[in-house]
Order: C-alpha cells, then structure tokens, then sequence
C-alpha cells in the first residue's frame, strides 16, 4: 500500500511561508493538517524558526463534542521531518489532540539562506521550539495532560529536555530512539576525542563519513517503500553531520549512559533486529538499519523508573513506517499501553 499524502510532496514548495504569529496555515500534507510559524530571530546560521503542525480533521463528526484523553507532541529525527497522516489519526482516534514540531533547520523550518540543515552545538538549543510549543498547547488545552513522543533523534531530544527542564510531560513514547552511539558505548570517548580535536578551529566542518541511501531506499516510494516523502526535507542521502553536531550527539548519549532518573512512563518501541550493509538489501524492509537496537533497548532502561519495552517483529527503524503486519502490530502495542496510562488512577 502507499501512504502519501492529499498533494503528492513533489509538488510542495522546498521552503514553507513564514505565518504572523498565532496564524495557522493550510499545511501542504493535506486536509486536516495546519501549521504555524515559532520565529526566534536568527542565530549564527540564519532564521531560527520552528514550525508546529496541528491534525485538526474537519467535517460534522469532529465537530461534536467529545472527550479528549490528552495532547501529543511528537518530534522527528535525523535528516527527517513530521509527513506521517496516519500517525496523527492514530493518537485522535483515541482521543488526543495531536501536534508535530519541526525543529529549526529541518523540513518546514528549512530556510533557503541554511546552509547547514540540522546544524546545532548543542542540543538545549531545542528547548526554545520545544517551549514554546508546550506554551501554544497549555493555551489551547490547559486541562489536558501532555504526551511527548520522539524518534530516533527526537527520542533523544525529548528525553534529554525532560530530564533537564522538568517540563509538563506525562508520559514518553519513544519509537526506535537514538540513545547510544552505534555498535558499542566504548567507541563514543575515542571518537569524542578525535571530534574534539578536528572541529577546534571549525565546529562547523562537516564530516567525511560514508554516505549510503539504504534507509531512504527502504522508506520512499521512490524506492521499495511505500511512503511519499519530501526530496529536500528527507532527502536520499541524509544531511552531513559536522564535527560540533557530533560532539553534542555524544554529549548526550555519554548522559543518558548515566541515568537520566525521569519518574514519568516511558514506552520504548522498537524493531526486534538490526541489519547493517554496504550495500541494499531486502533485510532492511524488515529490521532496523540505522541503529543497534540491542544497545538502545540496554540504554532504555537508564532513562527511568518505568519504562516498557516493546520489540516488534519485521519493524523498521520507524516503526510506524514499517511494513504490513508490523505497522499494525506496532500501533496495538501502543494502544494497549495507552489504555493502562488512560485508566483512572
């Protein structure tokens, strides 16, 4: 089957407008889909801008009055943006309000003047997107509790932010997060160190690490997958990391290696394999090839008190791109732990 959206992604701008603030736009993903401009002046790369996109599913039957259980906030990750309709029908399905944020130098917040895209030194930049959304969804749903959700990187962020901020989160949904360097903690001191040393003068070098197009070839429908996704905002090969990237990337796995001591529940989804190459392979319809899931899942269990962990088999690295019956599996597995986090305590 292949998901896209209402307008295919090949005819959507490379760079969204800039809305007033408060404004809500017709988001390109389609009907429903709204998005609004969080502009923070400009930083040493250019505009600083998040985008907030809002599921807002029109017609008589939402109209209605209805109970709402919570709000979501999601946040992509690497070399990624928020294109999943599915997703955000999901969480309204059960009764959420649902948001995706983009954070500055990714997907709408891209800017033709960035050249960089996902560039920042350290990863506490977020917290002013990340605030500010949390100030858009407490105005609009001041009764409701709120859920953050990441992948991969944004599992990452989210984590980090909560562990640092103590914002007001009620739980964590983390699909495939990025939580440790891959293959083994005792390379990410080592490679610390020669990061430290190669981007002393220039924090801003990008890397000349092998770049491969075997995660784009298993999720576009360009390739073997059956997701329309946008050629500038997930692009074939993911944006180059620099060395200052890097570094706070490590910054971060080296603290939650420590134990991050979050008291809220956490649900941590993942595919039940990883598959690395060189080169394409079948495999990786059916497993995660970006990263170790074997030490995320060790890794998971340093963020907190109560975490699940939920293995699915024949999963991607995001899960909820993956594949039928994974897909499926995927969004029951969730549905079950949302009935425990709903249930009246």
């Amino acid at each position: 089957m292949k998901v896209s959206s209402n307008l295919p992604s090949g005819q959507w701008p490379d760079f969204t407008t800039t809305t007033n603030p408060g404004q809500w736009v017709a988001d390109p993903l389609g009907e429903g889909f709204e998005y609004t401009t969080l502009d923070f002046g400009t930083d040493s790369e250019g505009p600083a801008v998040g985008t907030l996109v809002r599921y807002k599913p029109a017609g008589w039957r939402n109209r209605l009055p209805r109970k709402f259980n919570g709000v979501v906030l999601s946040v992509h990750g690497w070399s990624d943006y928020f294109f999943n309709r599915e997703l955000a029908e999901f969480w309204h399905q059960r009764g959420y309000h649902f948001y995706a944020l983009d954070l500055r130098r990714y997907g709408r917040s891209l800017r033709a003047e960035h050249e960089i895209p996902g560039f920042v030194d350290d990863l506490a930049v977020y917290d002013q997107e990340l605030e500010a959304a949390m100030d858009l969804l407490g105005t609009a749903h001041p009764d409701l509790p709120i859920i953050g959700q990441g992948h991969s990187q944004g599992g990452l962020i989210l984590s980090l932010w909560v562990a640092r901020t103590g914002p007001r989160i009620q739980a964590l949904v983390l699909n495939a997060p990025w939580l440790e360097f891959q293959g083994t903690a005792f390379l990410r001191v080592p490679m610390h160190g020669i990061l430290e040393a190669i981007g002393r003068t220039n924090g801003r070098r990008k890397l000349a690490l092998p770049e491969f197009d075997h995660y784009w070839n298993s999720l576009s429908d360009q390739g073997v997958g059956e997701w329309d996704i946008h050629r500038l905002w997930r692009p074939r090969l993911a944006f180059q990391p620099t060395t200052d990237w890097m570094k706070t990337i490590l910054d971060g796995h080296a603290t939650v290696a420590k134990g991050l001591n979050l008291t809220q529940p956490i649900f941590v989804i993942s595919s039940d394999a990883s598959h690395f190459s060189t080169s394409y392979s079948p495999a990786m319809q059916s497993t995660d090839s970006v990263i170790d899931i074997h030490q995320i899942r060790l890794r998971a269990l340093k963020l907190g008190s109560f975490v699940t962990l939920a293995q699915i088999h024949g999963a991607m690295h995001d899960v909820f791109t993956s594949a039928e019956p994974a897909r499926a599996a995927a969004y029951r597995d969730l549905a079950l732990w949302l009935r425990l986090l709903d249930r009246p305590r």
